[in-house]
């Protein structure tokens, strides 16, 4: 690796709770026209909801799903479709929807201008793809009110941190 490129890393590296915020608010700021967040109603009460095993083997399989059936980024897949086969396993598949709330997935949009959702209907998103091949840490935690993340938590996880590596190698065998 050059030392160019070393140093680059290490400058996009953040090393600390502050930055990590910083950089975060940045990003939002920077996409006023793209992006929105529903105000949180004043007697709202957030649910804490944890990125667990659990999430990340059925982002697994909705991976797998997508890579072995040669399915666009642009599809979307119904939930027992996408874990064919984990149909058997209830408990791990019962809240693989959460998966939306750290933009692992997404769901089906039924309108080009408004927030309607096709129900059911599922896909996986780049963030998805890019954290089951550990290119990228996603906060632990996230903070819902009525089915939408109003904050995360920044404390970081890895895909190999709920799921050993050697685990997560045989799981992404066809």
């Amino acid at each position: 690796m050059s030392k160019q490129i070393k140093e680059y890393q290490e400058d996009k590296i953040i090393t600390s709770k502050n930055e990590l915020i910083k950089s975060q608010d940045k990003i939002i700021e920077n996409s006023k026209d793209k992006l929105f967040r529903n105000d949180l109603p004043k007697d709202a009460i957030l649910k804490k909801k944890t990125l667990t095993i659990r999430l990340a083997i059925c982002l697994v399989y909705i991976y797998k799903y997508y890579k072995y059936s040669g399915a666009e980024l642009t599809d979307y897949f119904k939930k027992k479709d996408l874990l064919i086969h984990l149909q058997k396993y209830e408990k791990t598949t019962r809240f693989f929807h959460h998966l939306k709330y750290w933009d692992l997935i997404c769901q089906k949009p039924t309108h080009p201008t408004k927030v309607i959702y096709q129900k059911g209907y599922y896909g996986i998103t780049e963030n998805g793809i890019k954290f089951i091949q550990r290119e990228i840490g996603l906060p632990k935690f996230a903070y819902v009110y009525n089915d939408f993340a109003y904050s995360h938590k920044p404390v970081p996880v890895m895909i190999t941190d709920l799921i050993p590596e050697s685990d997560l190698i045989e799981l992404l065998k066809p």
